[in-house]
């Protein structure tokens, strides 16, 4: 917003500076005022903009320069909303009152003004929520391998009894990102894990992860993407999820686990300028705050994580009945492949799904045959996505219930990040069931081109 209104004041600057450049270079001219009347209407169409975000920032500022400066520019934005009956000496000398005063105002603003914070929720999953802070002060980082500047995207992990239990957490999570960058060759994002006491004696881990831009999300890409590129996509996720498959198969006593659905895929240099997926386009794998590792078929992350929205007298019951079901399939190379095809209806294209299936059943002939996979059809996939739909509304609902219980009989205060109303109207929620994240702007020319 800051940077918005700043923009707006330079902008009105620049207008400013061209009417009073004609104001004197043609003064002698007959009816001037006149002939400027279309430049001077679109100026009080600027100020129009300008003076209620003013307004908001006077609201939560004290300074007193503040508001000498603004009584004097929202003086001179009055005046010039009605050029009727006013003569061009009047109007000049009011431009001119406003131009001198715009840059003082700006520089108050730029020094002196901090933007508040802001929450935005990114996307709504089965565990956690994903924001963003935005504003000054929000948390930036500069990458080791670039230098570059990076915004965060931030989950707050279910709280953990003791600092050992998060400290383990913590570690699996950066165990799980490095063996998949480096072992697998798997990149994934920027990202770091703090630790902090919570209440209670419990501790809590806010995972932050490199803020990657919307477009470069890979269920945003199938949305405007043409049938070959949708394809290059889908090859290469399938490549990426092989690496997996044959690391599992040949090291029994250290496995990974992995949620391979396309909205935890990042093409990112795809947007506007780029809407191509080349051969090699550069790839992250998002999901790396649900560490899933089995050394000698343990598994290493506390799989309370999972059940953590639950109501603690159901808890048994899911543990007994669900829990170990959801978990196997993450090892299971048909169901992570099963997963993703499934995806496509979860993300509104379930019009892929054919054709997907056909190109997954020949790649699979032809790159994964050691593993013996049962071809899949489209019928198949289908069922699977009403199933997880079930799965993920159940857990969604139960959430629901968890917080209704802590906050309304219990009077606590509910620690997991969950947006009021029905989960039929929250937006972005991106598991099965959802309505998935919401198209950008910036890629809505492409559907144009489809």
């Amino acid at each position: 917003m800051k940077q918005e209104i700043l923009n707006r004041m330079e902008k009105i600057e620049r207008r400013l500076n061209h009417l009073l450049r004609i104001t004197y270079e043609r003064k002698s001219e007959p009816d001037l005022l006149d002939k400027i009347a279309p430049s001077l209407k679109e100026l009080r169409e600027d100020n129009k903009n300008l003076s209620p975000a003013l307004d908001s920032i006077f609201r939560r500022s004290s300074f007193p320069e503040f508001s000498r400066l603004k009584e004097k520019i929202q003086g001179a934005i009055q005046f010039l909303g009605d050029f009727a009956g006013k003569d061009l000496d009047s109007w000049r000398g009011k431009m001119a009152d406003q131009k001198r005063l715009l840059p003082k105002l700006r520089k108050e603003i730029q020094a002196n003004w901090q933007e508040p914070l802001q929450v935005k929720i990114l996307g709504i999953g089965e565990i956690t929520t994903t924001i963003e802070l935005r504003g000054e002060g929000a948390p930036r980082r500069r990458k080791p391998e670039d230098k570059s500047w990076v915004g965060l995207a931030i989950k707050k992990a279910p709280s953990f009894p003791d600092q050992a239990g998060a400290g383990k957490y913590r570690e699996l999570c950066s165990e799980y990102e490095n063996f998949l960058s480096q072992n697998l060759e798997i990149r994934t994002p920027y990202a770091e894990h703090r630790l902090m006491p919570g209440k209670g004696g419990r501790w809590l881990v806010y995972n932050l992860q490199e803020r990657l831009p919307a477009e470069s999300i890979a269920c945003l890409i199938i949305q405007v993407a043409d049938p070959e590129n949708i394809e290059r996509i889908f090859i290469r996720l399938l490549a990426e999820m092989r690496k997996i498959f044959v690391w599992n198969r040949s090291h029994p006593e250290y496995r990974i686990g992995f949620d391979g659905q396309i909205p935890n895929w990042s093409f990112v240099r795809f947007g506007p300028e780029h809407p191509v997926i080349e051969k090699n386009e550069p790839l992250l794998y998002l999901d790396t705050t649900t560490p899933l590792i089995r050394r000698n078929g343990a598994e290493q992350l506390d799989t309370e994580i999972f059940i953590k929205s639950i109501p603690i007298f159901l808890r048994p019951i899911v543990r007994r009945t669900l829990l170990k079901e959801v978990l196997d399939r993450y090892y299971r190379p048909r169901d992570v492949i099963l997963d993703l095809l499934a995806s496509l209806i979860t993300h509104h294209r379930p019009d892929l799904a054919p054709g997907m299936v056909d190109l997954t059943n020949q790649w699979l002939q032809e790159n994964l045959s050691e593993l013996e996979l049962q071809p899949y059809t489209v019928k198949e996939i289908v069922s699977y996505n009403r199933q997880d739909v079930l799965i993920w509304k159940f857990f969604r609902q139960m959430k629901r219930m968890d917080r209704l219980i802590t906050e309304k009989i219990l009077g606590k205060t509910y620690e997991q990040r969950l947006p009021k109303g029905s989960p039929d109207k929250w937006e972005n929620l991106v598991g099965a069931g959802g309505k998935g994240l919401t198209v950008p702007e910036t890629l809505k020319g492409l559907l144009k081109n489809k």
